[in-house]
């Protein structure tokens, strides 16, 4: 295994994160810089400027994935013409980029779930849709026998019946 100098890793981060920071995967780009990923991972997890400029050009990534589908999605289908003179869309490209836009959704949608994935809700209802009945228990009023009968019938609830 290759021992990198300071001035190195310097260099190398540099070109890996302003790869990253123009889409190219982290994989991808230390693969055109000349250093194996899990060097350089192993770099970021030593904290300091290594993992603070690799933390922002991997949300540069994905902010470049969002913006891809944009462009892909804006983007004019291949036509092609057939042999009457026709011009129609291709289908496969039509679903080429589909596949692609699909793809970066995904990733997005896990990679930053909080701006990209899906919003989700749970609702809570009582009978028929209608709200949530709740009770109030006034425990001043009982005698002593009636609330140790209510705490071992609370004991007994929450311990499953055993």
């Amino acid at each position: 295994m290759k021992k990198y100098t300071e001035t190195e890793k310097k260099k190398i981060t540099e070109q890996v994160c302003a790869l990253m920071s123009a889409g190219m995967p982290c994989g991808k780009a230390c693969s055109k810089v000349g250093v194996p990923k899990s060097t350089f991972l192993g770099w970021t997890q030593t904290g300091g400027s290594v993992a603070d400029q690799y933390a922002l050009a991997r949300e540069e990534l994905i902010d470049h994935w969002a913006e891809d589908v944009l462009n892909i999605a804006d983007a004019d289908p291949v036509q092609v013409v057939d042999q009457n003179g026709v011009a129609r869309y291709d289908a496969a490209a039509v679903q080429h980029a589909r596949l692609r836009i699909d793809s970066r959704k995904w990733l997005l949608s896990k990679l930053k779930p909080k701006e990209y994935g899906d919003k989700v809700t749970q609702e809570h209802t009582g009978k028929d849709g209608g709200p949530i009945a709740m009770a109030a228990v006034d425990l001043k009023n009982l005698e002593d026998g009636e609330l140790e009968s209510m705490m071992e019938l609370l004991e007994k609830a929450t311990k499953g019946g055993d």
